[in-house]
């Protein structure tokens, strides 16, 4: 079997996770992605179902959400083209703790769980690579952790739009989506304010030129000025960046 042409290979070519692996163990890997497509509003995933496999976006937008808290289910964050998703259980051997969906339609490479479990038994190292993933995505909910003690409401709600469009942490820059598919009611539940608070915040940062909106959706005109606006950067880097 040959590796997924085009974007696929571009994703799976730009995979930390895969870099840190032996050559000859992440092309096994990269040869057992099987590329699919699907609608917008699409289930990947439920709370409490059993794991059943990485996914990789080629193209597309999801949305993570929680519903641990009584007021859910809430939105945790956004992830666009270049994201992989779904190995946390996997290290825990847990059942799913969020519910992932499509925002729009996507292509996506998936390994199966009984694909990476038959690859683990005999090539252990694969969970560096997962756990390389899981080390991300746990640097993403920490920076959420730090976004959310932000004094300023308006910093607070710019620091958001950030990490939804997927520029909070150093990501590459073809990883970042200037286009964001988000409802003020998200805005104001992520950012801990009133739907009116959330509305003049908006309305500044597009009359000051970093935003624009539209129905559900919103476009960030530069993302510099949008990490100005929230206090943050790209940090942490990796060595060498």
């Amino acid at each position: 079997m040959h590796s997924p042409p085009d974007g696929a290979e571009s994703l799976l070519s730009r995979a930390d996770w895969l870099s840190v692996l032996p050559g000859d163990l992440a092309q096994r890997v990269r040869d057992a992605a099987v590329r699919h497509k699907c609608r917008s509003r699409t289930v990947f995933w439920t709370y409490g179902d059993k794991p059943d496999g990485l996914y990789g976006l080629i193209s597309g937008s999801v949305r993570m959400d929680t519903i641990w808290s009584h007021h859910g289910p809430s939105m945790l964050s956004t992830f666009h083209a270049g994201s992989w998703l779904g190995e946390a259980e996997f290290l825990a051997d847990s059942p799913r703790i969020t519910s992932m969906s499509a925002l729009r339609p996507c292509e996506y490479l998936f390994i199966g769980a009984k694909t990476i479990e038959t690859i683990v038994r005999e090539r252990p190292e694969l969970w560096r690579g997962i756990g390389l993933l899981a080390f991300e995505h746990l640097s993403l909910a920490v920076a959420a952790l730090d976004d959310a003690m932000i004094r300023s409401s308006s910093a607070r709600l710019a620091a958001v739009l950030v990490r939804l469009c997927g520029a909070r942490l150093g990501t590459a820059e073809e990883s970042v989506s200037l286009e964001i598919d988000v409802t003020q009611s998200d805005l104001a539940q992520m950012a801990n304010l009133s739907r009116s608070v959330v509305g003049g915040h908006l309305e500044e940062m597009e009359r000051n030129g970093i935003i624009r909106r539209s129905y559900g959706r919103m476009s960030v005109a530069n993302i510099d000025d949008l990490r100005a606006a929230a206090g943050v950067d790209k940090s942490p880097q990796k060595d060498g960046d």
